[in-house]
């Protein structure tokens, strides 16, 4: 009986917290307003910092890469625009292609990436190896000077990696983040040059 009287004593509270939300959401926004919003009639609001639409998007791609001409970009047959990185004199090398790491914490971990680069973006995929279990890993980051910050992402681990690729072998530290919330730091080194 008391936890009856106690069930319908939170069941009344908790009705009144929600007479209390909807009578605030009744003022702020009208049935109109809601019957519009499922339709899909609410007007779009765009990102000052992105292109307003494909066009646009475009023509601020094609200007870039116009302006950048004047930069000696290495041969290649890809046409996506995401490719082997321009060369740059007095900037970070070429950070694209394929690559391997070793990550050094209480244990040796090799990652083999592939990766590619688009401006001061990287990005790819690859596997990433302990003992004789593999994973597939993905990995996105940016070049800024000659760091590259890089997320690799496992499936149940993201290893946040600072490489200075001014080094050659390039050389830097990581941090892991594991699903559990789990961390730790380790060391990285290029193992071998692309």
């Amino acid at each position: 009986m008391r936890e009856l009287m106690s069930l319908m004593l939170a069941a009344a509270i908790l009705a009144a917290f929600g007479c209390v939300v909807l009578s605030d959401r009744a003022e702020s926004t009208s049935v109109d307003e809601y019957i519009s919003a499922s339709r899909g009639e609410v007007k779009p609001v765009f990102d000052p910092r992105f292109p307003a639409d494909p066009r646009s998007s475009r023509k601020l791609w094609e200007s870039r890469k116009e302006s950048s001409a004047s930069v000696t970009e290495a041969p290649t047959e890809n046409t996506s625009g995401a490719s082997a990185a321009p060369v740059i004199e007095g900037r970070a090398p070429e950070i694209s292609g394929r690559l391997s790491f070793v990550l050094k914490d209480l244990t040796s971990k090799s990652l083999e990436l592939h990766l590619y680069r688009l401006d001061s973006t990287v990005f790819g995929h690859g596997t990433i190896s302990e003992n004789s279990s593999t994973q597939q890993v993905s990995a996105i980051g940016d070049i800024r000077g000659s760091a590259l910050e890089l997320d690799v992402i496992s499936e149940y681990t993201i290893y946040r990696l600072k490489i200075d690729s001014s080094k050659s072998p390039m050389t830097g530290t990581f941090t892991a983040y594991r699903a559990d919330a789990s961390s730790w730091p380790g060391v990285v080194y290029q193992e071998s040059a692309a």
